[in-house]
């Protein structure tokens, strides 16, 4: 009888654990269906975070481009990479938390189409999947062009523990097809009309269009990287870039604005500032050029806590002392500085490169410039415009002008993208 009665309470006890196992074992925090518009605004983020940051767990660009330098911790300056697994850094940011996410709405949005269970029109859910091949594609251009040869045809599956490694070539030849065959769908007059990821589009706010003029921008970018090594198609993928259309003025810069508090502030004002560290000052390297041209973007780019107008930039690959050098601008500090990925400035030096080389046609819609020196100036003046500095007298300093500036068209081009790229370490 006593072990009867062991038995009905034992059983009573598993009954009543049984009506909650389910609930036990459902994860409140971590939803089982997630909304294609939260994981492409997720990859966004982590997309130009991963970029912006200046964490040197995962992004020593800016001191590899030399526009930064270190303090009491040297190591990246001097390119110690393995003591922190920086590239497993780098590509677990742009695999795991940009592809991943980018993926997995690409495949819920196709089941959408594929079922007919969206609310949104056909042409809105193209739009939205041409955007997210874009955001793909800019990816592992940027994985490649760090890395070289990486997974690709093979890649994204967590099956597969040992995808091939794609050749470098390729994977431009694949992307530079979707990047055209998006921006196509784009412009296309229905989907035109129709509308995008709409306010979980942090970038350009759902505008297809801005996408589009993107995904073209990218192209020429990659087709000005491969001039010297294949003429034939770069000349071709930045001739239908150009007639496709690029972005054409600093409000259509690829940039996304953060907010003023933690934990959606910049990730700069996060390292620079929530950190309350002093780890970074600015290079030398850069700071000597500017000075020698007499640079106005100095007071933008750099505090001027040394004195008003003096500038002197840390040694690159020491341990430099904070307080003993210019440091980083305060416009860097701020918490809602956007984070930029791709600005008008590029697109005018890459047009002065074009004139230079031969084969490439520009649009005359580009404010009627039609010599090198002309869209070299206007890339110079983005620039400007972009940071809200006042050029003044800066084109004419005899180191700037196209026409007496030192060196072959390739250094004076090259050195005025580099100023205007600050802040874009990669």
């Amino acid at each position: 009888m006593k072990n009867l009665l062991y038995i009905v309470l034992l059983a009573a006890v598993f009954a009543g654990c049984d009506d909650r196992l389910e609930d036990f074992n459902t994860d409140k925090r971590n939803p089982a269906e997630v909304a294609p518009e939260s994981l492409f605004a997720r990859a966004t983020r982590e997309a130009v975070d991963n970029i912006v940051s200046m964490s040197v767990n995962d992004n020593p660009f800016r001191m590899y481009s030399q526009m930064w330098a270190q303090t009491t911790y040297p190591d990246e300056s001097q390119y110690t990479i393995t003591a922190r697994e920086i590239s497993l850094g780098i590509w677990t940011n742009q695999y795991r938390d940009v592809l991943i996410d980018l993926k997995d709405a690409r495949e819920i949005i196709a089941t959408q189409m594929a079922e007919g269970t969206s609310s949104d029109s056909d042409e809105t859910l193209e739009n939205k999947m041409a955007i997210i091949d874009i955001l793909m594609g800019y990816t592992y251009i940027t994985m490649v062009d760090i890395f070289g040869d990486i997974p690709y045809s093979e890649a994204l599956d967590p099956a597969n523990f040992e995808p091939v490694y794609d050749d470098a070539e390729s994977i431009y030849t694949s992307v530079e097809g979707t990047l055209s065959a998006a921006s196509t769908t784009l412009t296309t007059p229905a989907n035109a009309a129709a509308s995008g990821f709409g306010g979980s589009d942090l970038v350009y706010g759902g505008d297809v269009a801005a996408w589009a003029r993107f995904a073209n921008s990218v192209k020429l970018r990659m087709a000005m990287k491969m001039a010297d090594v294949n003429a034939a198609t770069s000349v071709t993928w930045a001739n239908e870039a150009m007639t496709a259309g690029v972005i054409s003025s600093n409000a259509e810069n690829f940039a996304m604005t953060y907010q003023s508090t933690s934990p959606n502030s910049s990730p700069l004002h996060e390292d620079l500032v929530l950190s309350g560290r002093a780890d970074f000052i600015v290079a030398n390297t850069i700071v000597d050029v500017m000075n020698g041209v007499n640079d106005p973007r100095r007071s933008v780019y750099f505090r001027e806590n040394l004195g008003a107008g003096v500038f002197d930039g840390g040694i690159y690959g020491d341990a430099n002392a904070y307080a003993n050098f210019t440091q980083v601008g305060d416009i860097l500090h701020q918490p809602t500085t956007a984070g930029v990925l791709f600005n008008y400035a590029e697109i005018r030096f890459l047009m002065a490169e074009m004139v230079e080389r031969t084969g490439y046609t520009i649009p005359t819609q580009m404010d009627g410039a039609t010599t090198a020196a002309e869209h070299y100036n206007a890339g110079i003046t983005a620039s400007f415009d972009q940071w809200g500095a006042t050029i003044g007298t800066y084109l004419s300093e005899t180191e700037v002008d196209y026409a007496t500036a030192t060196g072959t068209w390739r250094q004076k081009i090259g050195t005025q993208l580099w100023l205007a790229l600050y802040n874009q370490g990669l």
